[in-house]
C-alpha cells in the first residue's frame, strides 16, 4: 500500500467513525431539546442504521465492482451537507428523515473505510492497528469537539460542527487515488438499486465458521456502543452532567481505545487465541456499559468508559486481522457489508429496546437488562465456537 492511499485510508478512518460517534451523541441532545419521550428517542436513535441495514451487503459488494473511492467521495460530500438541515427543520418528523439520510451516508463512509484497509491489509495486524489507532484518535477530538461547541453555541453550533467534520471527511475522500490498473464502470443509479446477488454472496460467506463468528462478535460489540451512543447521554444528563461533561467523557473512553488497539498481539498471547481475545475484549466493553446506572459522580463514570473504551479498541483490530487473514482479498467488499450489516443492526434494535425498556421502567434499568442479556449471549457464543475456532 502507497503512501498517498495510505494517508487518504487513515484520514478517511479519522473522521468516518468520529462522525458516526458525534450522530450518536448528538441524537439524544436534540430529541431532548425536542422534548422527545423516552421510546422516540430510541426510534431516533435506532432510524440512522435502518438504510444501512438494507444497503451495507448490497454496498459492499458494489465496491468490490465499481471501486471504494466512488462510494466515499459521493457520501462524504452528504456528511458534509446534511447536518446543516437539523436546526433549520427543528421538527421531528424532519429529524427522523434526516437521521435515514445521514445514517446511511456516514456509515457508508465508514463501510469504505474499512474495506480499503482490509483490502490492503493482508492479515498485518500492525497496518489495521496504526488504522484503528487514527480512527481512535477522530474519536477522540471529535466528541471533545461537539459538546465543547455544543455547550457554547448549542444544536446550531453543534451541527455546523458535524458539517465540518463531512467536509474533511470529503477532502480526505478525495485524496484517494483510484486504481489505475482496472477499469471500473460508471456509480449509476442502477448501483442503489439492491441485487439479491449480493445478499446471497453474503449468505455463502456464512458457511465458513470464522465470518459466523466474528459477525456475531461485531453484533455484540456495537451492541455496547449503540448503549453508549443512544441512552449514555440521557443518563449522564439526569445526572446532571453538561454536555461538555458528556463530550469528556466520550473522549476519556475514545482515549483509552487508542492505544489499546496497538496492543493486539500482547493481548492475544495473554488471552491464548483470536477468538477468546475477541470475546474478552467484547466482554468488557459490554460490562462497562452495564454497572454504569451504579455510579454517582463523574470519576466512576470516567473509570467505566475507560474500560469501555479499552475493550471497544482491542475487539476491532482482532476484526480485521480475524477476516482479513480468513477472507480472500477480492471479497473484502462483501465481508465489510457482512459486518457492517451486524453493525447496523445492533444499532438499531437496541436503542429501540432500551427505549421501550426506559418507558416501562427507568434509564437505569434499561442499561442493566439489556448489558446482561448481551453478556449471556456472549459466553453463549464463546461455547458455541470453542472446538470450531
Amino acid at each position: 500500500m502507497g503512501r498517498s492511499p495510505l494517508v487518504a485510508t487513515h484520514l478517511s478512518g479519522f473522521f468516518s467513525l468520529s462522525l458516526m460517534q458525534m450522530v450518536g451523541m448528538a441524537t439524544p441532545l436534540w430529541a431532548e431539546h425536542l422534548e422527545m419521550t423516552a421510546v422516540m428517542i430510541g426510534l431516533a436513535s435506532g432510524a440512522r442504521s435502518i438504510m444501512p441495514l438494507l444497503y451495507s451487503i448490497h454496498f459492499g459488494r458494489m465496491m468490490d465492482v465499481v471501486g471504494v473511492r466512488r462510494f466515499i467521495v459521493f457520501f462524504a460530500a452528504q456528511c458534509a451537507i446534511l447536518p446543516l438541515l437539523y436546526p433549520l427543520i427543528p421538527y421531528g418528523a424532519a429529524f427522523l428523515v434526516l437521521q435515514l439520510l445521514l445514517g446511511l451516508a456516514a456509515a457508508t463512509v465508514w463501510l469504505a473505510a474499512q474495506t480499503a484497509i482490509a483490502r490492503n491489509a493482508g492479515g498485518d495486524p500492525a497496518t489495521t492497528g496504526l488504522f484503528s489507532f487514527f480512527t481512535s484518535v477522530g474519536t477522540i477530538v471529535g466528541p471533545l469537539a461537539l459538546g465543547f461547541v455544543w455547550d457554547r453555541v448549542g444544536p446550531t453550533g453543534g451541527y455546523g460542527t458535524l458539517a465540518l467534520w463531512g467536509a474533511g471527511l470529503f477532502a480526505a475522500s478525495m485524496m484517494m487515488p483510484a486504481r489505475r490498473d482496472i477499469v471500473r464502470p460508471p456509480l449509476r443509479p442502477a448501483i442503489f438499486v439492491p441485487r439479491l446477488s449480493s445478499y446471497f454472496d453474503g449468505l455463502i460467506m456464512l458457511k465458513r465458521p470464522v465470518a459466523v463468528f466474528v459477525i456475531a462478535c461485531t453484533f455484540l460489540r456495537l451492541a455496547s456502543v449503540s448503549m453508549l451512543e443512544s441512552f449514555y447521554p440521557v443518563l449522564l444528563q439526569g445526572v446532571g452532567f453538561s454536555a461538555g461533561t458528556i463530550g469528556l467523557l466520550f473522549a476519556i473512553g475514545n482515549f483509552t481505545s487508542s492505544p489499546s488497539s496497538l496492543v493486539t498481539g500482547w493481548w492475544t498471547h495473554l488471552c491464548g487465541s483470536p477468538r477468546r481475545a475477541l470475546t474478552t475484549s467484547v466482554g468488557l466493553s459490554i460490562a462497562a456499559m452495564t454497572i454504569v446506572p451504579a455510579f454517582g459522580n463523574f470519576w466512576m463514570f470516567a473509570g467505566a468508559i475507560a474500560v469501555f473504551g479499552f475493550g471497544t479498541g482491542l475487539s476491532l483490530p482482532l476484526i480485521f486481522t480475524m477476516l482479513s487473514t480468513g477472507i480472500e482479498p477480492d471479497q473484502q467488499g462483501v465481508a465489510a457489508g457482512l459486518r457492517a450489516t451486524a453493525n447496523r443492526l445492533s444499532a438499531f434494535l437496541l436503542p429501540v429496546v432500551m427505549g421501550i425498556a426506559a418507558q416501562l421502567a427507568d434509564v437505569g434499568g434499561a442499561f442493566w437488562i439489556v448489558g446482561l442479556a448481551l453478556l449471556a449471549i456472549l459466553v453463549a457464543i464463546d461455547v458455541a465456537f470453542r472446538q470450531r475456532i
